[in-house]
């Protein structure tokens, strides 16, 4: 059997199937395209469909916006109205609270109309001052004087240098005098400071002009860091944590707030200013001092300059679009700049606030101790109270060891309270010391009359008992006097100590009358001693040197006190030989220079001082670590008056009074009689220049030479000479001599009273007293007299001529004799002593005395010269002989001694000191 093909035997069937296949693609692609336009309708209805809900999205989501914009619309309107009202209610307050927090000027704007006015300066140091203000004119004000300080940053450097300038004034316009110093530091010298220019020019210490080196900051921090130790010591002393408590509870602190301005840190800045900034600001805000630092963050610090380090101690102030912002606090519009006119009237009204401003005084009273103390034998050292440390008594103790404080300096400007302080501490020991065991020797080189009370006076009987010697007005001369004086008061002490068995220092000598007393030495403008280039000056410069050197072991203290000692030659090579031995430094206010000559190199606290009676007291030869900042106390006149009566009262018969010696002054004659009697034979020229009390007297015996020549202009002075001369002589005569007044200046007024009151106590004294006053009457009155003598009838007599220069006509020949009234008076200096007849007279030259008494002025060997050419005075007492013409003086040359010897004449005498007169001479 034949297979066949599949299908081949059903060909029906085979068409069939071909038809099938043919149809299911067409099927099938209908299919799709069946679905592809469905896919279209769905996704086209769903685009559309999408469309439609992001459409209304779209419309809600503006429906919200708007809502939401409204709503914040309505919000903000709210919120700005309660704001508005709250600020509105706020403001009043806020403004009371930055009044009180910030007084005064402290926080009212610049162009306010207060600014010039003077009603708000001085009224108080702010603890909170104004940055700026709110929109609404409220000022905003921030805590800094009691805060360390603050650090300024800002978008512009001129913003935050404005900010500091306007700070400063702030604070220096309402703060009380000498309550604030500004210092400022301006590297870039920008000259900020410039604005407090007027207060700079008169009160540096005040507002000092800025430093721009790191020398000149050195400086200033190296004093500030001397302040801050000092206030440290202090507070822990009272017990206080802050500066502010410490002024609180004293009320005395004269130490003031002090604000330093650093513009454009870190610039000019090196490690040792740095080092020197990180100790003070540590710990600046409980010791009044605070720190205004205006950081520039472009400028790169020095290498070892952590900047960082000052400013994380200082509270940030930002400024940005001239807004200022403070912690805490709203941001602030800042303030726009003073007016420069403003600034300047603004520092003349507190410079003369400065002017008349006055510190608490402290009453003398409080200084001495209880009376049951007073007069204690000394033991050891003499000490007094010159004022208080605030409540610690600033004592000096004078001792020779354990430790040897011996000698003090004391210095200080024109009007500081310099005699004061001398005054307080000379009455503080005569109040504690007994005369028996204190004793004072009180010069004063200056023209001053504090030291004149002390003495005996007209309408004062009484006077400081333990003053021995009292140079008011005193000169270079007796200045020299005094200090050879003490010198050999050393060596009378060098033998007293021998007899004690060499003991070397007086405090090894017991109490009793062996022992010899204290003696204080004060020289007021010591310096004028030493300041010219001369023999005196070498003398005076040696003795005062061994006097300080060897002072101190015999009981021998010695006071310098001066203004100045720059430029004084002498004290050039003799510095540390003489201030070597003065431990104790007492230095009111002065310069810089001054404080450093007075104190030490380096210590220029005096300069820092602020007000007259401020000191710094040292007892280490001005080391500036042992400064003691004081107020001293007020010597007022009445109280020590009083004291002084007091105390002369006290010592009853032991109070002998001082030898008083008066600059271009005259002697007394009641003075020296109460003192010394008269020596026949021995009359009184004047006193010396010295502390002895006895007059300079000359040889006056019965032999050829007697008398004395008076020489010179000055009739006051010629007078007073013939006074001393006659007086004394009439006064120790056993039989009262007889006198012949020849006056030759025809009663001239000015001498009127002078003569009348001679001539009145000689008769009182039992002399017979001829006064020939007419030119006319003169001739013939010499030629009689001279005639007298030829007989021996003058015995007993003394010739006071009185201005014979003004006798016209004495080298003619007198009308009815054959000779001048020259020769008779030449017979009667020469001739007259043997016969008992002596002249005592007066011619303003010396030439009219030669030509009237003849070459050799009839032998007379005693001059006197006054005011009289240095020739002439050459002529007699040699060539090197140096004599300088001064009112109340005299150079007495009477061929015996081998020098010349300068006297004080007397004084003519007054018609109220007859009967005194009379009294003591006569005794």
């Amino acid at each position: 059997m034949t297979e066949k093909p599949d299908g081949g035997g059903m060909p029906g069937s085979a068409s069939r199937g071909a038809r099938s296949s043919d149809a299911a693609p067409e099927l099938l692609e209908a299919r799709i395209r069946g679905l592809q336009h469905a896919l279209a309708q769905l996704l086209e209805n769903a685009r559309r469909l999408t469309q439609g809900e992001h459409q209304r999205a779209v419309r809600l989501h503006r429906q919200l916006q708007e809502q939401t914009a409204i709503a914040r619309r309505e919000s903000r309107g709210l919120v700005d109205a309660k704001t508005a009202e709250a600020l509105s209610e706020a403001e009043p307050k806020a403004r009371l609270l930055a009044d009180r927090l910030a007084p005064g000027l402290g926080s009212i704007p610049p162009n306010d109309a207060r600014w010039r006015s003077r009603q708000l300066v001085g009224a108080g140091v702010p603890s909170y001052v104004r940055v700026g203000e709110l929109d609404a004119g409220t000022p905003v004000v921030a805590p800094l004087l009691q805060t360390n300080g603050w650090k300024v940053t800002a978008d512009r450097n001129e913003n935050a240098r404005r900010l500091l300038q306007s700070i400063a004034l702030r604070l220096i316009a309402a703060a009380e005098p000498f309550r604030l110093r500004v210092d400022a530091f301006d590297p870039r010298l920008t000259g900020m400071m410039g604005l407090l220019g007027h207060l700079t020019t008169k009160y540096p210490q005040l507002v000092p002009r800025a430093t721009h080196t790191a020398e000149h900051l050195h400086t200033v921090l190296s004093g500030l860091v001397d302040v801050s130790s000092l206030r440290a010591s202090r507070q822990a002393q009272l017990g206080h944590e802050r500066f502010e408590e410490l002024l609180k509870e004293t009320g005395q602190v004269t130490d003031p707030y002090r604000l330093v301005i650093l513009f454009d840190y870190p610039s000019g800045i090196d490690t040792l200013a740095q080092r020197d900034l990180l100790r003070l600001a540590a710990t600046a805000g409980k010791r009044g001092i605070c720190f205004l630092v205006h950081y520039d963050a472009s400028t790169a610090a020095e290498l070892d300059v952590d900047s960082k380090q000052l400013l994380e101690l200082l509270n940030p102030v930002v400024i940005s679009n001239d807004r200022v912002e403070v912690a805490q606090l709203p941001p602030a519009r800042l303030d726009p700049p003073f007016d420069a006119t403003v600034a300047a009237g603004i520092c003349d009204v507190i410079a003369e606030q400065a002017d008349i401003a006055v510190l608490p005084t402290i009453d003398f009273e409080r200084t001495l101790t209880d009376r049951s103390t007073w007069w204690q034998p000394v033991k050891d050292e003499i000490g007094a109270v010159i004022g208080y440390d605030d409540r610690t008594p600033a004592l000096v103790r004078l001792r020779s060891g354990n430790p040897a404080l011996p000698h003090v300096l004391v210095g200080g400007a024109v009007g500081q309270g310099k005699s004061n302080l001398l005054l307080v501490l000379i009455h503080g020991l005569a109040a504690r010391y007994a005369p028996a065991d204190l004793e004072m020797y009180l010069l004063d080189f200056k023209h001053g009359v504090e030291f004149s009370a002390l003495g005996p006076g007209p309408d004062r009987p009484h006077w400081l008992p333990q003053v021995r010697v009292l140079g008011v007005h005193s000169d270079r001369a007796f200045g020299l006097a005094v200090l050879r004086h003490l010198s050999d008061e050393l060596a009378r002490r060098s033998e007293i100590f021998k007899s004690h068995g060499n003991v070397a220092d007086i405090a090894e000598l017991a109490p009793g009358p062996d022992r010899p007393p204290r003696i204080l030495v004060v020289l007021d403008e010591f310096q004028v001693l030493l300041e010219d280039d001369d023999e005196l000056a070498d003398e005076a410069a040696k003795l005062l040197e061994r006097l300080v050197r060897l002072g101190r072991a015999y009981g021998v203290h010695v006071v310098l006190a001066t203004q100045t000692i720059e430029g004084v030659k002498r004290l050039s090579t003799r510095r540390d030989s003489i201030f070597g031995q003065v431990p104790y430094r007492i230095a009111l206010k002065t310069t810089p220079a001054d404080s450093q000559a007075i104190l030490r190199s380096g210590n220029t606290a005096a300069a820092e001082l602020q007000f007259r009676g401020e000191a710094v007291l040292n007892a280490n030869f001005g080391s500036p670590d042992d400064n003691q900042h004081v107020l001293v106390s007020f010597a007022d006149k009445p109280v020590l008056d009083s004291l002084r009566r007091e105390l002369w009262s006290r010592a009853g018969s032991e109070a002998r009074p001082p030898r008083v010696f008066h600059l271009a002054e005259p002697a007394h004659l009641t003075e020296t009689a109460a003192a010394v009697k008269p020596e026949f034979g021995r009359p009184w020229t004047g006193l010396p220049i010295a502390v002895t009390e006895e007059p300079v007297s000359v040889e006056v015996r019965p032999e050829p030479g007697a008398g004395v020549l008076v020489l010179g202009d000055g009739p006051a002075d010629a007078l007073g000479v013939l006074t001393g001369l006659a007086v004394s002589t009439a006064a120790a005569a056993v039989d009262p001599p007889r006198f012949v007044f020849v006056d030759g200046t025809n009663s001239a007024p000015a001498v009127a009273e002078g003569k009348d009151a001679l001539v009145q106590v000689l008769r009182e004294l039992g002399c017979e007293v001829e006064t020939v006053d007419k030119h006319d009457d003169i001739a013939p009155r010499l030629f009689a007299l001279r005639e007298a003598m030829r007989t021996g009838q003058a015995g007993g007599t003394y010739l006071l001529g009185f201005g014979f220069h003004g006798v016209p006509r004495m080298q003619l020949h007198a009308e009815g004799y054959f000779e001048s009234p020259a020769n008779a008076l030449q017979d009667i200096v020469r001739d007259g002593p043997a016969q008992g007849l002596i002249t005592y007279g007066w011619w303003n030259r010396m030439h009219v005395c030669t030509e009237q008494l003849g070459y050799g002025r009839a032998n007379v060997a005693t001059h006197l010269f006054l005011r009289h050419p240095q020739d002439g005075v050459r002529a007699v007492a040699g060539p090197l002989v140096r004599w300088a013409s001064e009112p109340h003086r005299g150079l007495l040359w009477d061929g015996l001694h081998p020098e010349a010897q300068v006297v004080v004449p007397f004084a003519a005498l007054r018609a109220d000191e007859v009967d005194r007169t009379v009294e003591l001479v006569g005794r």
